[in-house]
């Protein structure tokens, strides 16, 4: 996978002083539609193991909302009410699938993601995005690229981390053997969040 999908634009501040510390970490998932939970079972497993792979001193705890309604706004509220029942020290957060459905207003969008950020920058969390996956071959993905350069403006401005899931499933879709990364990118997901979070922490 090339470099520029496992980078972080700023450092994981509160997760890397626990790192350092061999303290436990405690994640939260926020997922982005509303018959899914953040990970499935078998992916939120996944996510689990790799990150205690790559770090095996340090207990990762996650903690997952369940189903979510995909709208920013709204997992945005649902993001302010877990922090305060579960006091996370790192959230992940897929975030843009339901409003490029939605058709959400571009500014409204920016918008909660900006607020999100200050909100939780002013609670010392850290905070990881995952814009949504490429799709090929399917009539709605001119809306999903629209909300994923979005996410790339916001993130730019406000210094946020971003999983590039939409950048790194087109890479592996249009790879000339597929098969030697992954059959499927979207599969890859628990492996580049773990690994990208992992890099930041300990840089």
């Amino acid at each position: 996978m090339p470099e520029i999908f496992l980078a972080f634009d700023s450092d994981l501040t509160r997760t890397e002083r626990l790192v350092d510390r061999s303290a436990p970490v405690r994640i939260l998932l926020i997922g982005p539609q509303p018959d899914r939970q953040a990970f499935s079972d078998k992916k939120r497993t996944k996510l689990e193991v790799e990150l205690n792979r790559r770090l095996p001193d340090i207990a990762f705890t996650i903690l997952d909302e369940g189903a979510a309604p995909g709208l920013a706004r709204d997992d945005f509220g649902r993001i302010r009410g877990a922090v305060e029942r579960l006091s996370p020290d790192l959230i992940i957060w897929q975030v843009g699938a339901g409003d490029a459905l939605a058709a959400t207003d571009p500014d409204d969008f920016a918008r909660t993601l900006e607020q999100a950020a200050d909100w939780l920058r002013g609670r010392d969390i850290d905070l990881v995005l995952i814009d949504p996956p490429f799709v090929a071959n399917v009539s709605h993905e001119h809306l999903y690229g629209r909300i994923v350069k979005q996410i790339d403006a916001v993130s730019d401005r406000e210094r946020m981390n971003v999983v590039q899931q939409y950048g790194a499933t087109n890479y592996l879709s249009s790879a000339k053997d597929p098969a030697g990364a992954l059959k499927d990118g979207r599969t890859c997901l628990p492996e580049l969040v773990a690994e990208a979070i992992v890099r930041a922490a300990t840089r």
